[in-house]
């Protein structure tokens, strides 16, 4: 098992459109339904239940044609979203990934996007873990960013 976080500043100065928490939130559920609007590497998503408080889903990667994963994602209004992906074949835990909205102490609003992937448990260790951990720590940053740029195209549109 590896883990990594990625913080960004939701809001800096030059950017035009300025984001609520409620946008961001709204953003995240967003993104939960149709992913394919932020996640470029997602070829297919369908929704296969919805629940009070979460939806499941199937998706398909570019990177793995044919391949699909479960995704079960929990939200936590107004500052969390949690998807725990698993084998649908196996039922494994592949990883889970976390959405969290907070702010700082002067009001600064933040989006964290957490990555563990593998069996939760001992630290997976060697060369091959080390490079997938810093693979992912350059994916999360461009994640985080991704997301904030779809759903600042949403908020444009007047579609949140």
């Amino acid at each position: 098992m590896r883990f990594v976080a990625v913080t960004v500043p939701v809001n800096t100065p030059d950017e035009p459109v300025q984001l609520t928490k409620e946008q961001l939130y709204q953003g995240l559920l967003v993104k939960a339904r149709d992913p394919a609007r932020f996640i470029p590497g997602i070829v297919r998503c369908d929704v296969l239940d919805t629940f009070a408080t979460g939806l499941n889903r199937e998706a398909e990667f570019k990177d793995k044609p044919g391949v699909v994963v479960h995704e079960r994602f929990e939200w936590f209004p107004p500052s969390q979203v949690i998807s725990t992906m698993t084998s649908p074949l196996t039922g494994e835990r592949l990883g889970q990934i976390t959405n969290v909205i907070s702010v700082t102490p002067s009001g600064e609003l933040l989006l964290t996007f957490t990555f563990a992937w593998g069996e939760n448990g001992d630290l997976d260790v060697g060369n091959d873990a080390e490079l997938m951990e810093q693979q992912w720590q350059g994916r999360g940053f461009e994640s985080v960013r991704g997301t904030l740029r779809a759903i600042r195209r949403l908020v444009a549109a007047g579609d949140l």
